[in-house]
């Protein structure tokens, strides 16, 4: 199961919202079997929920579910602990490049958003994040409810085209697709 979301335009204090997809996944035919969208709110607090909520649509709880980052529709974060919580799925976010805590506290001190705390305490979890050599490239991980050896395996067994894994990155091509679609009517 990858999730992610689609283009996000950053438009003040409204933001307003942005598509996230969830992609079902076939690892024996390395193709997507479903998906679901729903939507976030920019720099909202209800991605963990929102993902939950597509999870369960799509009868995959307890099945791992993979990012690319703990960050949807730009800080809005996806709490790994709290997703095991909603639907007994392991988390794994998968990065092209080391993440940086202090990029990442310094942008959230520099947005202002309310509940700054919690989303830091959650984006902490970058801190722990593993290097991996795949067969495609270095990656990241940050990984909730799986050992680094299992991680690695699903990493390596999702990538097809590039180190994002396949069901993350059309996830994300669905995600964005549909709000082009949504924005033009």
């Amino acid at each position: 199961m990858g999730c992610d979301d689609g283009r996000v335009e950053k438009l003040g204090p409204e933001a307003g919202f942005t598509i996230v997809a969830c992609i079902s996944w076939d690892a024996r035919l390395r193709t997507p079997v479903d998906g679901a969208l729903g939507l976030v709110r920019v720099d909202g607090v209800d991605a963990s929920s929102v993902l939950a909520g597509l999870v369960l649509k799509l009868g995959a709880a307890g099945k791992p579910v993979l990012l690319d980052s703990l960050t949807i529709a730009g800080f809005n974060i996806v709490s790994p602990p709290a997703l095991e919580r909603l639907v007994g799925s392991p988390v794994l976010a998968v990065y092209n490049y080391r993440p940086s805590m202090e990029r990442l506290v310094a942008g959230l001190r520099s947005s202002g958003l309310p509940l700054a705390g919690e989303r830091m305490r959650v984006l902490s979890l970058v801190e722990g994040a593993v290097e991996a050599e795949t067969p495609r490239g270095t990656v990241y991980l940050v990984a909730w409810g799986m050992e680094a050896p299992e991680a690695v395996r699903l990493a390596v067994e999702t990538q097809v085209y590039g180190r994002k894994p396949e069901p993350v990155r059309i996830a994300h091509y669905t995600a964005s697709e549909a709000s082009e679609a949504l924005k033009r009517g």
